[in-house]
């Protein structure tokens, strides 16, 4: 669940990581991924549907996407406030969405072609990328290029790669790359920092990729050690981490909210904008074009550019 800290800020779970303080209740766990999976789709696949415009780096205008999903949830989302947005932003464990200004976009994962500049420096030397054995002799030979997605996705460490390809892939165990990000940078190639465990690019020649070895998870296991120490740090052991489902579930999920499930009520948030403030700008958008029937959201809709990887 996500709660906020008086002194801390915004925290997932019953007490502060900091200093162990309950905190203020923002949203039940159940709530946290329904909004998670809303934001996704939008701003990763189709904010048209929410007729909601976004700039070329990705960004939509964070008060209109509140007005916008209380517009189509109804009541199940009456409660929704951008401090809901911030808080699941600011302790999202894999740095999956920025704020700025007002604003609000995902850093990776998307299928529409934008232009955003994302964080080049403090790339590691070696990333990595979970292919099929099918798949590993194609792209040692041609080298990486993006699927379903706009980008191609590296991993920050071996783990991280063998678990997006194992939740890709269940029945075939993930063959791991290695891409030698230094070299690759030194000859010109721009890797971007898209998320604490993420980097995109646009693609890898295949003079910078090879097979990992055992060095690649020996450093992997080193780098979760160091993750499980960080007070910060909100996921969970890389052996236990449960990942979100693909964004093609998240109408039916939204659409199920038991009724046991704890209501937020609005004065639960302080400092927070008055219902006139956020429904401003709803003159611009009629019910007709953000009553967009749950049917017109096919499966296959939902699932754009999720196939390549499910480090999302």
């Amino acid at each position: 669940m996500l709660r906020m800290c008086k002194e801390h800020g915004f925290f997932r779970g019953n007490e502060c990581p900091i200093c162990g303080e309950e905190g203020k209740f923002l949203m039940s766990s159940y709530e946290l991924e329904s909004l998670g999976r809303i934001m996704a789709g939008i701003l990763r696949h189709f904010p048209e549907r929410f007729n909601l415009e976004m700039d070329e780096e990705g960004f939509v205008d964070m008060y209109k996407l509140v007005s916008a999903i209380k517009r189509k949830r109804g009541d199940r989302m009456r409660w929704l406030r951008p401090t809901h947005i911030i808080g699941l932003v600011e302790t999202d464990p894999k740095g999956r969405y920025q704020v700025e200004n007002n604003h609000v976009r995902a850093t990776y994962g998307h299928s529409l072609q934008l232009s955003m500049s994302l964080p080049t420096d403090n790339i590691p030397e070696r990333l990595y990328f979970p292919t099929t054995p099918e798949n590993k002799e194609n792209i040692l030979e041609n080298g990486l290029t993006p699927g379903d997605r706009s980008m191609v996705h590296l991993s920050k460490t071996w783990g991280d790669a063998y678990e997006a390809g194992s939740h890709r892939e269940e029945e075939t165990e993930p063959i791991i790359l290695r891409i030698d990000a230094e070299s690759a940078q030194d000859n010109g190639i721009i890797i971007q920092r898209a998320g604490k465990t993420v980097f995109t690019v646009e693609e890898i020649p295949p003079e910078f990729i090879s097979l990992a070895d055992e060095e690649d998870i020996q450093l992997s296991k080193k780098e979760m050690e160091e993750r499980r120490k960080d007070l910060y740090y909100q996921g969970p052991p890389l052996e236990e981490e449960a990942e979100e489902e693909e964004e093609e579930e998240v109408l039916e999920e939204i659409d199920h909210i038991p009724d046991e499930e704890e209501d937020i009520d609005d004065d639960k948030i302080d400092d927070e904008p008055s219902d006139e403030d956020l429904e401003g700008d709803d003159d611009e958008m009629t019910d007709a074009e953000l009553d967009v029937e749950d049917d017109e959201m096919t499966d296959e809709d939902l699932n754009e550019g999720e196939e390549e990887t499910d480090e999302d």
